[in-house]
């Protein structure tokens, strides 16, 4: 064996170390496709959203052996969602490929501790190298961590996906390495937070920022090529629903053929087949809870989401303008048109950062198109000069902001500053026995089953007017919970979802569009004196063709 072979980290991931595979056969361990992927476009810190059996853990065992094998001073954890599952990681990604390495080679180094859980190198100069896996990562210091199944970790045993969050992270260097990879496991928690927030980051990078990966089920091509025979779709059961997703996601009939046969061994289970083995990343959030609105027409709408401009309102002497900014709170996807007339719907808050946020919705009246939506953490006294601001710009939006709690002080400030088209509700005073107008749209258990369900049939029915990515994941994550209330699942927010759904409701109060004046058409006279002006510039008011003889 060449040396200079073994000094080839490359070289030594697909050749030196053995494996049992996933067909229980021992073999040599090499790089599938998804993983060289991985290796070749990895950051410093990585979180991985995966289909079933890709082989991620079995990877970084082997790639943190190699680690702690080939570097000094180095020092590895690989963290399991149980106890159990840690030993067996330990047992079948560490210690198996260890144990099978070149009997020759193994003299190379000395084993300082061996445990149920740990190995550790000296290398006989005073420097040792490490590699650990627990369900915890509560003590140490690592220069890579690498936790699998995070997912379940969130989902089961919250308390310590908080633990490591806020404990073990936070100790890596920022030269260290965190690898987190996982299947979904419902939606909220870390995993779903973290992987959202890394996927939708598009900007460059810095060293302590995740950067996301998701590698949907056809990335097993060794699975996939074991398939002989070819089923077509008019021979499936649910064929139909096949062939649609088959020219939905532009997949062969090889990979058709292996989707039907992991549905008929999951129990024919569509919810089960999404998450286990999602073709997109929202497939693969599978909603606790029942999901109010229909989560497979939000996920086609997602697909044509467009991106916006993000920036602020600015007042200059009377006159409104947008002006972009890397971190502005508001987000256009189509300034205010001549003639269009639009409706804005509010989401107060206390304005705490942390809490839910200070949301408007604007919406275009005539085709219901989200052309803006502001969200902030903004103290109520800004958010409403702010909604002034924005509503003046969009040709004086019809407005109406949520009059619970904080809201009822946001619809004051903008009444004192003679906002000119505020939405008015009518209530009935007990007192005077009479009808009385109060400013806002008043949220309660009358008003939000109405609201919510106007929503859902207008997603369900309207084409061409979702643009807004973040309003879109807010309704995958709007359920019903135990007690059949529609609300968002724990850690997640249904402000743009509320503020839309208001902006819904009051849009019917407001016209259309502005009247267009009528073009009078011009005489004779009219024409021939417009085009000498064009030519020869204006001599008087009366001008006529004798003027320029």
């Amino acid at each position: 064996m060449s040396d200079k072979r073994l000094l080839d980290k490359n070289w030594r991931l697909n050749n030196f170390y053995k494996i049992v595979d996933k067909f229980q056969i021992k073999k040599k361990f090499k790089k599938n496709t998804a993983q060289q992927y991985f290796e070749d476009n990895k950051h410093t810190r990585n979180i991985i959203l995966k289909s079933r059996r890709l082989g991620f853990t079995t990877f970084e065992g082997i790639d943190m052996l190699d680690d702690a094998l080939f570097t000094k001073n180095f020092s590895g954890l690989l963290i399991a969602h149980t106890k159990e599952d840690a030993i067996e990681i330990f047992e079948k990604k560490i210690e198996f490929p260890w144990l099978c390495v070149n009997d020759q080679l193994k003299p190379l180094w000395k084993i300082d501790t061996s445990s149920a859980n740990k190995l550790k190198f000296d290398f006989g100069d005073g420097t040792f190298s490490s590699v650990l896996v627990s369900n915890s990562g509560r003590s140490g210091i690592f220069n890579r961590v690498h936790l699998s199944e995070f997912g379940k970790l969130c989902a089961k045993y919250p308390m310590r996906a908080n633990e490591v969050i806020s404990g073990t992270i936070p100790t890596i260097p920022p030269d260290g390495r965190i690898d987190i990879e996982s299947t979904a496991e419902g939606m909220g928690g870390h995993f779903y937070k973290m992987f959202w927030s890394a996927w939708n980051n598009k900007g460059t990078l810095l060293p302590l920022e995740f950067k996301a990966f998701f590698f949907n089920w056809t990335w097993d091509k060794e699975e996939i090529g074991l398939i002989t025979r070819i089923i077509p779709t008019d021979e499936m059961e649910s064929g139909h629903k096949f062939k649609e997703y088959q020219l939905l996601h532009k997949l062969s009939d090889v990979e058709i053929t292996y989707y039907y046969t992991k549905w008929l061994s999951l129990n024919k289970d569509w919810d089960i087949l999404n998450q286990e083995y999602p073709t997109t990343p929202e497939e693969a959030f599978i909603a606790s809870g029942s999901p109010y609105f229909d989560v497979k027409r939000l996920q086609s709408l997602l697909a044509n989401c467009a991106k916006p401009s993000i920036g602020n309102i600015y007042e200059n002497y009377g006159d409104y303008k947008f002006i972009e900014k890397d971190k502005g709170c508001l987000r256009v996807w189509e300034q205010p048109m001549k003639y269009h007339q639009y409706t804005i719907g509010g989401d107060t808050a206390e304005g705490i950062e942390g809490g839910d946020y200070q949301v408007l919705q604007v919406i275009d009246n005539n085709n219901l198109k989200n052309v803006a939506s502001y969200v902030s953490n903004v103290p109520p006294d800004e958010f409403a000069k702010v909604a002034y601001e924005i509503g003046i710009w969009y040709n004086k939006a019809y407005m109406g902001i949520e009059a619970n709690k904080d809201g009822l002080w946001v619809n004051t400030e903008l009444f004192k500053l003679e906002y000119p088209n505020m939405y008015y509700r009518e209530e009935f005073d007990d007192v005077a026995k009479l009808m009385k107008r109060k400013l806002g749209f008043r949220t309660d258990s009358r008003t939000r089953p109405l609201m919510l369900a106007e929503l859902a049939k207008t997603i369900n029915t309207v084409n061409n007017c979702w643009t807004n990515e973040r309003f879109l994941r807010e309704c995958i994550t709007f359920v019903r919970d135990s007690n059949g209330k529609p609300q968002a699942i724990a850690g997640e927010h249904d402000d743009e979802v509320m503020a839309y759904a208001i902006a819904l409701m009051i849009r019917g109060n407001a016209k259309v569009e502005d009247i267009r004046p009528q073009d009078v058409p011009l005489t004779g006279r009219e024409l021939t004196k417009r085009r000498l002006e064009m030519l020869y510039g204006k001599k008087s008011n009366n001008i006529n063709q004798n003027d320029y003889l």
